[in-house]
């Protein structure tokens, strides 16, 4: 038994390889800017963080209930801070930063949770539009959105209507594909396949927006082996902090202590704009 479980586990961890060998192609020129030798360092431990983060993320999947458990500081800060996971994910995806956040001070900390295969960007900016207003009803507080991934997309659409970003005290993102990624072209399912560059939801008059009034950051892997290429990291306009964290793995930033403690640092300057 043991044996099948140390072979599962490398197998997982091997996955992650072909992507980030196919991000190293797709960001030639990036790579030379570098240097060689720097690029295929980061890009092994990227690797190694990609191949820990699948295992984390598959068998923490089923424990979606642990997001409901009370926090351990119930007398810290009240801001409350709503978290929305990436593509193909669940809310488990913040079960350690959710921990990790509340050890920082924070306690009114929320996740909300989509269907990566049966809905559309437009219906779940919608429906996230629908959630801050219940939550800003609820607590009488503007509320800082926290996105990975797809999430930061998702955020960004659904505060950029001037009646939600009322409601809104600032976003951050994680990982967040602002130009599409080229990988959307073998993706699973329509939400998956409109991220890729060419799709109506990064160009034309229809393409996302961002709100202009709050404090926006962008929290960015340099060797993330999901949005390629890796320019399409960052925001295409409007006024935002970008924050890069060590090479590591597009999920990995969901586990990391390091990007925990920048998601914090950013909540606090948010707070304080």
């Amino acid at each position: 038994m043991i044996k099948i479980i140390l072979a599962v586990a490398l197998l997982l961890m091997l996955l992650p390889l072909p992507l980030f060998l196919f991000a190293a192609f797709s960001n030639l020129g990036e790579i030379r800017n570098r240097g060689i030798r720097r690029s295929a360092v980061e890009l092994a431990r990227a690797s190694v963080s990609a191949g820990i983060s699948l295992i984390l993320a598959i068998f923490t999947r089923p424990f979606t209930f642990l997001c409901n458990l009370p926090l351990f500081k119930k007398n810290g800060d009240s801001i409350p801070i709503l978290m929305i996971h990436g593509l193909y994910h669940n809310k488990a995806a913040w079960l350690l930063m959710r921990y990790r956040l509340n050890l920082a001070g924070f306690s009114n900390l929320h996740t909300w949770q989509y269907n990566s295969f049966t809905t559309s960007y437009p219906e779940l900016v919608l429906e996230l539009r629908n959630v801050i207003a219940k939550l800003h009803k609820e607590t009488g507080q503007k509320i800082i959105l926290t996105g990975h991934s797809l999430g930061g997309l998702i955020s960004c659409g659904a505060a950029n209507a001037p009646e939600t970003e009322k409601l809104c005290a600032g976003i951050i993102t994680l990982g967040t594909p602002y130009k599409g990624s080229n990988l959307a072209a073998i993706a699973i399912g329509r939400l998956g396949r409109s991220l890729h560059p060419q799709g109506v939801l990064f160009n034309g008059e229809n393409k996302i927006k961002y709100p202009p009034n709050i404090p926006k950051t962008a929290i960015i892997s340099p060797t993330d082996e999901m949005v390629l290429p890796w320019s399409n990291l960052e925001p295409c306009s409007g006024t935002w902090d970008i924050l890069r964290c060590r090479a590591m793995g597009h999920v990995a930033m969901l586990y990391s202590g390091e990007t925990s403690a920048m998601v914090a640092r950013a909540i606090y300057r948010i707070k304080n704009a």
